[in-house]
C-alpha cells in the first residue's frame, strides 16, 4: 500500500466513524458461532482504497513464509502441519480506468515435500472504487475468482472483499471483510465463509508509514465461535495473527511492504513473514482528462 499524505478532516465525526467500522467488524466476528475454513491462512494483504491510474500497469510479487504451519489440512494430498511454507503470489493489474482495476494472480507454495509448485490462479479479479461518503468512509471492492491447480485437492472459490478506508490526520485506517463462495459444487446451499483483514497505519514521511495489521478466518457466517470459545474447538479452527507492518513508496514506481506476525491461535503458525513489492509504470499515452477530472471531484488521495 503505497503511503498517502495526510489531509484534513472532521476532529469529531471522523475518529468516531472509524472506532464504529472496527468495532461493528470484531464484535460480529467475535461472538457468532464458527466452523473452519478448508486451507491455511496465506494472505496476509490489505487492500486500500487506492487504484492504479488509467493505462497503468502494475507488476509484482506477495511473498508469505510460515514457520511453521499448523492447520491440519492438506496440499497435493500431503498433510501439511508442523511443515514450513512458503507461498509465492505473482500480481499483474491495468487499471482500465482510474476506479476500475483489472487483474489476474497466480499462486504459487514450497514445502511440505513440494518444490515451488503451482497452486492456482486468481483470474478476472477487478477492483471497483467508488465515490468517498463525505464524513465516513471511502468504499471499494476486490471481486476474485480462484481456479485451484489439478491435484491441490483445493476448492475453486469466488472472493468478494469489501474494503472501506478512513484517514484521521496523519493515521490511516482500513478494514477488509471477506466472504468466500464455493463455487464447484461441493457444498451446496453452504452459506459464505468469513475472515477479514485490518490495519491502522501512522504516516511517518510522505513516503513511509508504519502500522499494525490483524487477520484472522471466522469459518461459515452462519456458525462461527467467539475468540476465546470452547477450548477443542478454539485450538482446532480459529486462525488469528497480528503483523508489524511497514509500507514504503521508493520513488514514483515501487511499492515495497513488509511485515512480522505471530499467530494468536493454537491453530494459527506462531511466526509469520511477508513481503509485498509491486512495480508501476504506464506504458501507453493516454489522456489524463479523464483521471484529472475524477481527482477533483472525488478528491482522490
Amino acid at each position: 500500500m503505497r503511503p498517502h499524505p495526510p489531509r484534513s478532516f472532521d476532529p469529531f465525526l471522523g475518529p468516531l466513524c472509524s472506532v464504529l467500522i472496527l468495532l461493528t467488524l470484531f464484535a460480529f466476528s467475535a461472538f457468532l458461532p464458527r466452523e473452519a475454513m478448508a486451507d491455511p491462512f496465506r494472505d496476509f494483504i490489505i487492500y486500500p482504497y487506492e487504484t492504479p491510474e488509467q493505462g497503468e500497469i502494475s507488476v509484482g510479487t506477495w511473498q508469505t513464509l510460515l514457520l511453521p504451519n499448523k492447520t491440519n489440512e492438506s496440499i497435493y494430498g500431503k498433510n501439511i502441519r508442523d511443515a514450513n511454507l512458503l507461498f509465492s503470489t505473482y500480481v499483474l493489474e491495468f487499471g482500465v480506468t482510474d476506479w476500475w482495476t483489472l487483474g489476474t494472480y497466480v499462486d504459487f507454495v514450497s514445502g511440505a515435500g513440494q518444490t515451488n509448485s503451482y497452486l492456482q490462479t486468481r483470474a478476472i479479479t477487478t477492483r471497483l472504487r467508488f465515490p468517498r461518503i463525505p464524513d465516513f468512509v471511502d468504499p471499494a471492492v476486490q471481486i476474485e475468482y480462484w481456479a485451484p491447480g489439478g491435484g491441490t485437492g483445493m476448492q475453486s472459490l469466488l472472493d468478494i472483499i469489501l474494503i472501506a478506508e478512513k484517514k484521521i490526520g496523519r493515521f490511516i485506517i482500513d478494514v477488509n471483510p471477506s466472504f468466500f463462495f464455493a463455487t464447484d459444487g461441493s457444498e451446496p446451499n453452504f452459506p459464505p465463509e468469513f475472515s477479514y483483514s485490518a490495519g491502522i497505519y501512522y504516516l511517518l514521511a510522505d513516503n513511509v508509514n508504519a502500522g499494525i495489521e490483524a487477520f484472522g478466518e471466522m469459518g461459515a457466517i452462519n456458525n462461527m465461535y467467539a475468540l476465546g470459545g470452547p477450548p477443542s474447538l478454539y485450538a482446532e479452527m480459529q486462525q488469528q495473527f497480528i503483523f508489524q507492518s511497514w509500507n514504503f513508496a521508493i520513488g514514483e514506481h515501487i511499492d515495497w511492504n513488509i511485515g512480522v506476525g505471530t499467530g494468536l491461535t493454537p491453530v494459527s503458525s506462531p511466526f509469520a513473514i511477508k513481503t509485498i513489492f509491486e512495480y508501476h509504470f504506464k506504458p501507453f499515452d493516454f489522456e489524463e482528462k479523464e483521471g484529472n477530472r475524477y481527482e477533483e471531484e472525488q478528491n482522490i488521495h
